[in-house]
């Protein structure tokens, strides 16, 4: 733009709009656009399982009218609270609809300054979760995990689904021989360090007890990989939110602590 001294403030705020302004916009509707599809996620889960849960309820009650049981004011109680849950479901999905509504101003000049940027060092290290950002998956790491996860399961024994495309909110279904059913949540890290669970996960592991798993495959980019495995996570482990209630991290000093890590260098090599 050249002298910016030279410029009029119109001249300035409308240069600014277009280099700043409308680039940092875009980057902002990108992140709302993610945290709204997360929340919608959650917000369809969490609303249809217990409007399901209740019709179970009424469903039951009706059954039991047909025999001669007193149950109508109950009836219309469970009616209420499923029409009242609706709303809610739906007043929420309206407010997710408005937060996509982003606009911008022109910028303000205040005053003007010579910005001279200090020298950058280049370091090379694996990005840890940062409070108030989301996360992104490497899904390099995530399918080498899943990969390390599975064959883990066939060398014990057993038979493993992928199901991380079944929107479950896990990512593996193990049968045992005997009917036993292990439900997987998978992690992977290129080096080691902190991981994330979404607000769906965490609900579905905390729903599942002790028929719930986390699998931590970490130095997945390395030729020796590691293991941990920890039954029924959540009520051993600390997540602290990590982004808008969407997001919670779990520091290794957290997991690490838990559960076990077995011979993985053994299960790798039954299944070259």
């Amino acid at each position: 733009m050249g002298d910016l001294a030279e410029r009029s403030d119109e001249d300035i705020q409308a240069w600014s709009y277009e280099v700043i302004t409308e680039k940092q916009l875009r980057r902002v509707k990108d992140l709302r656009q993610e945290e709204c599809e997360l929340r919608r996620e959650y917000l369809n889960t969490a609303f249809t399982d217990l409007i399901i849960d209740l019709q179970d309820e009424l469903n039951d009650l009706q059954q039991a009218s047909l025999f001669g049981e007193e149950n109508a004011d109950e009836r219309d109680r469970l009616h209420r609270r499923i029409d009242e849950l609706k709303e809610r479901k739906a007043i929420r999905l309206r407010e997710l609809e408005l937060m996509m509504k982003l606009s911008a101003n022109l910028p303000e000049v205040i005053t003007q300054a010579v910005v001279v940027p200090a020298p950058l060092v280049a370091v090379s290290i694996e990005k840890q979760p940062s409070p108030g950002f989301p996360m992104r998956r490497d899904e390099e790491v995530e399918a080498f995990a899943m990969n390390i996860a599975m064959r883990y399961e066939r060398v014990r024994g057993w038979t493993p689904y992928d199901v991380s495309k079944d929107r479950e909110h896990y990512d593996v279904r193990s049968d045992g021989p005997k009917g036993e059913k292990r439900f997987i949540e998978v992690k992977g890290r290129a080096d080691s360090g902190d991981i994330v669970l979404t607000g769906p996960e965490l609900d579905k592991l905390k729903q599942l007890g002790d028929r719930a798993w986390l699998y931590v495959v970490t130095f997945c980019k390395s030729e020796r990989p590691r293991l941990r495995i920890i039954e029924d996570p959540i009520p051993k482990l600390n997540p602290e939110m990590l982004y808008r209630q969407v997001q919670f991290v779990v520091a290794e000093s957290d997991w690490g602590a838990q559960g076990e890590e077995p011979d993985l260098g053994r299960t790798l090599e039954k299944t070259q």
